[in-house]
């Protein structure tokens, strides 16, 4: 039996949209009034905006985490060469609905098979269409062909991801993401570091030399309050933090900064 024949009837979210205006709610309002035991998960609201790098960083450490059969929507668009188009995919046992912009190839390691450009519905001209979203979410939530919601996208989008720069002294990575306690979490991860360190003393570099540290620790409590510290996340990725501080204020890093990690 397809796993789809079984479908979960859960709907997650991971957006730039925030949480100030109408239109997440005007979204479950919608699809409560077809089915009203659909269980509603927002992953993100607060996605820096455009930031695809970003979301596909919070939403691939998410997403795996839900029952087969979920339904995800991300909405978060980045412009590009190629004209917007909402797509809805079936992988790995999950369903998504987002923009072909570069997004589904930061979180995938290889292009999807299944998937669709939705048809937008005549006249509109928002991307994020909300009929047209809510039409697609209940097209797919009741187990629906995914066909029938338009026709396979001329092209899939896939952009690069910043991965680090790899030299035998040295790894060039930068800055991903910033969580809510300002701790800073890079692209370096964890098999990569153990990979290159083979053994070496090291220092995590930032800001030109301004913010340097010489160990990696196993929690936020191992230094004293105040100190900064290196540790891997539970994701795998490296994060600067400060205990019991904010490291985003107090060290001035920003997206896209440069870290690097010099071997000795």
């Amino acid at each position: 039996m397809d796993i789809f024949d079984e479908l979960m009837g859960i709907l997650t979210f991971t957006t730039d949209w925030g949480t100030r205006d109408y239109h997440i709610g005007a979204i479950k309002g919608m699809l409560l009034t077809f089915q009203t035991d659909i269980q509603f998960i927002d992953i993100s609201h607060q996605v820096a905006r455009h930031n695809i790098q970003q979301a596909a960083y919070i939403f691939k450490n998410a997403y795996p985490n839900y029952p087969l059969g979920t339904l995800h929507f991300i909405g978060v668009h980045k412009q590009n060469d190629h004209p917007s188009e909402l797509i809805a995919i079936k992988k790995d046992g999950h369903i998504f609905i987002g923009v072909n912009d570069g997004f589904f190839s930061l979180v995938f390691d290889e292009p999807p098979i299944d998937m669709v450009k939705i048809t937008i519905a005549e006249g509109s001209k928002h991307l994020f269409d909300l009929p047209t979203l809510v039409n697609s979410v209940k097209h797919l939530l009741t187990g629906k062909n995914l066909y029938e919601l338009g026709v396979r996208p001329s092209k899939f989008i896939e952009r690069l991801a910043f991965n680090p720069t790899i030299e035998d002294e040295l790894i060039h990575g930068i800055v991903i993401y910033i969580d809510d306690f300002g701790n800073i979490v890079t692209n370096i991860t964890k098999t990569l570091f153990e990979m290159q360190r083979k053994g070496r003393k090291f220092e995590v570099v930032m800001r030109k030399n301004q913010h340097t540290i010489d160990s990696i620790s196993d929690r936020y409590m191992s230094v004293e309050s105040g100190s900064a510290l290196a540790l891997f996340n539970a994701a795998g990725h490296l994060e600067i933090a400060i205990n019991e501080e904010n490291a985003y204020k107090l060290m001035n890093l920003r997206l896209n900064d440069t870290i690097r990690i010099e071997f000795k």
